[in-house]
């Protein structure tokens, strides 16, 4: 399950890179990917001309990977394709899944596009395949499960030392428990060296950037912090963790204005979060916007109440979610 996920994540970041497309966030498809209906309900749902569905097979050293893009409207196939290769070809697999679906779906792809497409993001497939684990502990956000994920990405920099993106998760990791759990001084030490890592490692990475900016933020570093989450987002528009800690790094400044307009970007670039919205109500209240904090909330609960059907033990969920019940009264 973590394995094609990974794969489709890695498609889907892909694809943002273009500028042309406008591509449904992975938190809001995501929660397609276990569900009965049919492709074209599914892109209703979501809003797109296209959907794109498949599956992964891993045995041994094998993979099989089928993938088809559909036409919502009409119901047909625009591209299909089947793998049946090495483990190792996984990132070839990728990179042409990626390609072809904006061949497409558009009629050109400038230089830029054609070189920012390409998925690969580590030489070694064992490396990748610890990174993808780590990212699947990440994202449960409860401490045991991100000293798991920092695991994973360290076997994953032992295997492959110049894996910019699992520097990022390792950094991101020490980052969340300083910001969470315990705010040791060495933990905030290692983000920093770690994410600096990632950003000498490839410069041009957004998400690289958004660690770096984490990492400055939890060591109080407030400029630093807004140099690279400006930088990621001029990388990267859509990439909801440097709006999200942007505007935390405005609230830690006292500017509430900032935070609250950033905390909305936020949740546009992922519908599917509720912390934007519960923290942004948060602030409308404080500044006195009452007929704004108590619209923001009621969307903050609906939002909260959805992601507890899927996740009945987040407890962050239950405690942002208890605030936005305490603005509608």
């Amino acid at each position: 399950g973590y394995f094609c996920d990974g794969i489709a994540e890695e498609i889907l970041n892909a694809l943002t890179r273009i500028d042309a497309l406008r591509v449904a966030a992975r938190s809001s498809s995501f929660r397609y990917r276990d569900a009965s209906a049919d492709a074209q309900a599914v892109g209703r749902a979501l809003n797109v001309d296209a959907v794109l569905e498949g599956s992964v097979r891993k045995s041994a050293n094998r993979l099989r990977v089928t993938a088809q893009l559909v036409h919502v409207e009409g119901g047909y196939d625009l591209w299909s394709r089947s793998y049946d290769d090495e483990l190792e070809d996984v990132f070839a697999i990728q990179d042409e899944i990626a390609t072809s679906i904006a061949d497409a779906l558009l009629q050109t792809l400038t230089p830029r596009e054609q070189r920012s497409i390409r998925t690969a993001s580590s030489s070694d497939v064992n490396a990748y395949d610890y990174y993808l684990r780590g990212r699947q502990y990440f994202r449960h956000f409860r401490k045991t499960e991100i000293e798991h994920a920092r695991s994973m990405f360290r076997h994953a920099i032992d295997l492959d030392p110049d894996f910019a993106l699992a520097w990022a998760g390792y950094a991101d990791c020490h980052s969340l428990l300083v910001m969470y759990a315990d705010p040791n001084p060495e933990y905030a030490a290692v983000a920093t060296r770690a994410s600096g890592r990632a950003l000498e490692l490839d410069p041009g990475l957004a998400e690289a950037h958004a660690s770096r900016g984490l990492a400055s933020l939890v060591s109080k570093d407030f400029a630093m912090a807004e140099r690279e989450f400006r930088e990621a987002l001029a990388i990267n528009d859509g990439l909801f963790e440097a709006y999200y800690y942007y505007a935390r790094t405005r609230f830690h400044q006292g500017d509430m204005d900032s935070a609250a307009e950033l905390f909305a970007r936020a949740a546009e670039a992922d519908p599917t979060d509720y912390q934007s919205r519960c923290l942004r109500a948060q602030i409308l209240r404080g500044a006195g916007h009452i007929d704004a904090a108590r619209s923001e909330a009621e969307k903050a609960v609906e939002i909260v109440e959805k992601n507890l059907e899927w996740s009945p033990d987040d407890a962050r969920a239950f405690h942002l979610g208890a605030g936005s019940l305490n603005i509608l009264g």
